[in-house]
């Protein structure tokens, strides 16, 4: 897509008075917003106070009013950096302005029923400016290792539309994030004594709540520098800035503003001569006014070969999916661009992006992609594989850990069990919380698959060997797989979150292969899926459907349990109506040898029946009053 045609005017023109009114309170609306700025915040509690061990304090950020006027915060909105406009939280802000020159604190409280700021303040204690406020929030919590908090106004319509937006990386525990006062970037951790930072009443935690070391002037670092391209190409334009509130951007294309341009970077595509010329950028911050030096974006005619830009790569999808097949070509004159499946050319498909849409399994197989012009053709080629949908369900969550005793570090996970009849190849899936957004959701870049039957645990920034020393080693067999997981704004709340699982072939959102919802949790208990109910959301029991109590610091679960083909789980046994029935775990369409023995003690096990299962349990049952008598289930090959 071109970038906008800066002669197009609009049917209706508004009265010039209209116009400037309007501009003049959008520009008063902007300014006001611009001197908001989020100024520190903490997502790493400390675990001690001296000597002593104490349970971590929560999360919390500041917000800053570096302006000379009060701002009514009714209708703002916040999330983390991996939750959008959508989804985002109004209530902390409800009924609240923000005094010039104030800072608020925003804490997290995970009983919002019972929490009070007197708890925050507690926290801090008399090195707090007199005062201040500290205001409750519920749920959206903050990751240790990497993450971000954004910030909407009333009138966001987009995700795009953030007052301030702020990114981190992995915590220093006890130490809250504050901004460099020369840059304005969050590079520095707070230290005692340092900027305003105390140490805190309760805990060994140093921070600067509710004080900061004043606005940083804006400033351009890095200016956009000039382009020369040749025609169709894509250039972007770019400029780095430093300042404390973050500036707002607005480019230009000669003295035009461009529509929609307000990022510091901007990107113009499919470049043709009427796009060529002066760009610049304007920056504010409701401050400071800066404008760049312009940069040049020019095109070059001298006869080039084709070069790829862009190739297509492979594709995996399920039936009934869609892709587009990106390729991108630089040459002079313009390449042009023919498709071919499996060695025959695709009528029609002369562009660089092939599009297919609910595909069907005959579509599988090599697709190439040939950009030619008069000095030479190149050809990419690729593999696309569709298979059908397997049956993937998350069976366990454990969102909350229990904090009693010595050890520390324990994280939250998930379980993934397939219950199909194929293998399913994993590489290239992606997950999420309850953003359930693509955008936002990580991606498994190992080559990882899951057999028929096979549960696969996946922990949260820790290795296989500490979640088998947390659970137990030996409740796992050498060949369970434990994947570990790293990535912004993952960690799960305890107030009620969820996991969503995507292919690597989903392009919306709603597109998942598997998808669960839970509550409030309990704490140190994983939430678990029933197999004879096939619900998820029952809280894991000790003794009950393989549950056990973990070695260290006591959580109940069964991570990996419903794995085990060669050694089904019981489900239940029960005796009445003159029958005895037998209920297991099971692969759906598999059989199972019932054998039984009337002792233990050298047991002679004889079969005394086969059943096949027609779902992911099976059930056998026999007349009572045969005396008593011991049960093994074989899963036969």
């Amino acid at each position: 897509m071109n970038l906008i045609n800066t002669q197009k005017r609009a049917p209706f023109q508004p009265p010039f008075s209209l116009i400037l009114t309007l501009l003049l309170l959008l520009s008063g609306l902007r300014t006001a917003q611009a001197q908001l700025a989020i100024t520190e915040f903490m997502t790493s509690a400390a675990l001690t106070s001296g000597t002593a061990t104490v349970l971590p304090n929560s999360d919390f950020w500041e917000l800053t009013n570096f302006g000379t006027n009060a701002i009514n915060l009714n209708g703002y909105r916040w999330n983390d950096n991996q939750g959008g406009l959508i989804g985002a939280d109004p209530e902390p802000f409800k009924e609240l302005i923000i005094a010039a020159g104030e800072s608020i604190i925003f804490f997290q409280t995970n009983s919002p029923a019972s929490g009070n700021s007197a708890q925050f303040l507690e926290w801090w204690g008399s090195g707090l400016p007199n005062g201040m406020r500290a205001v409750l929030y519920s749920g959206n919590g903050l990751s240790s290792v990497a993450d971000g908090i954004r910030l909407w106004g009333p009138e966001a319509t987009e995700d795009a539309d953030v007052i301030d937006s702020v990114d981190f990386d992995a915590a220093v525990r006890g130490s809250t994030f504050v901004y460099n006062p020369g840059t304005g970037k969050f590079d520095t951790f707070s230290t005692n004594g340092v900027n305003g930072a105390f140490k805190s009443a309760k805990a060994d935690d140093v921070g600067s709540p509710g004080t900061t070391t004043g606005p940083v002037p804006l400033s351009i670092t890095a200016q956009p520098r000039s382009v020369s391209l040749n025609p169709g190409d894509t250039a972007t334009l770019s400029v780095t800035a430093s300042g404390l509130p973050r500036p707002f951007y607005q480019w230009y294309f000669g003295d035009q503003p461009i529509e929609g341009a307000r990022f510091a970077s901007l990107r113009v595509t499919n470049v043709i001569p009427s796009l060529t010329g002066s760009y610049s950028v304007r920056l504010s911050n409701g401050f400071q006014s800066l404008e760049s030096t312009p940069a040049t974006l020019s095109l070059n005619f001298i006869p080039e070969a084709p070069q790829w830009v862009v190739r297509p790569v492979d594709a995996s999808l399920f039936v009934g999916q869609g892709v587009r097949l990106i390729s991108q070509a630089s040459g002079v004159p313009l390449p042009s661009y023919r498709w071919f499946f499996n060695g025959v050319l695709r009528p029609g498909a002369t562009d660089g992006t092939l599009e297919l849409q609910s595909v069907a399994l005959n579509e599988a197989g090599t697709y190439a992609v040939v950009a030619s012009n008069l000095l030479g053709q190149i050809t990419q080629q690729i593999t696309l594989r569709i298979t059908l949908k397997p049956k993937l369900s998350i069976t366990e969550i454990m969102p909350v850990q229990n904090t009693n005793g010595g050890f520390r570090g324990h994280n939250d996970w998930f379980e993934l069990t397939n219950f199909g009849q194929e293998a399913a190849d994993l590489t290239g899936y992606r997950f999420d919380d309850s953003s359930a957004t693509l955008a936002a959701a990580i991606t498994f870049t190992n080559q990882l698959s899951i057999a028929p039957g096979e549960s696969i645990v996946f922990v949260e920034n820790m290795t296989p060997e500490a979640f088998r020393d947390w659970w137990g080693p030996g409740n796992f067999k050498s060949s369970q797989q434990i994947v570990t997981y790293r990535g912004a704004g993952l960690s799960l709340s305890s107030l009620g979150d969820a996991i969503n699982l995507w292919n690597s072939g989903a392009t919306q959102d709603f597109d998942t292969v598997a998808s669960e919802v839970y509550s409030t949790a309990t704490n140190g208990v994983s939430f678990t899926y029933n197999l004879e109910t096939q619900i998820f959301g029952d809280r894991s029991v000790e003794g009950e459907a393989g549950a056990w109590t973990s070695y260290e610091n006591g959580d109940i679960g069964s991570p990996g349990a419903i794995r085990n083909p060669s050694n089904p789980r019981i489900l239940r046994f029960s005796s009445k109506s003159g029958k005895d029935q037998l209920v297991w775990t099971a692969i759906a369409g598999s059989t199972y040898l019932i054998e039984q023995s009337t002792s233990l003690i050298n047991p002679i096990w004889v079969s005394v029946s086969s059943v096949q299962a027609i779902e992911n349990r099976a059930t056998y049952e026999r007349s009572t009053g045969l005396g008593p008598v011991f049960y093994r289930i074989v899963l036969q090959p």
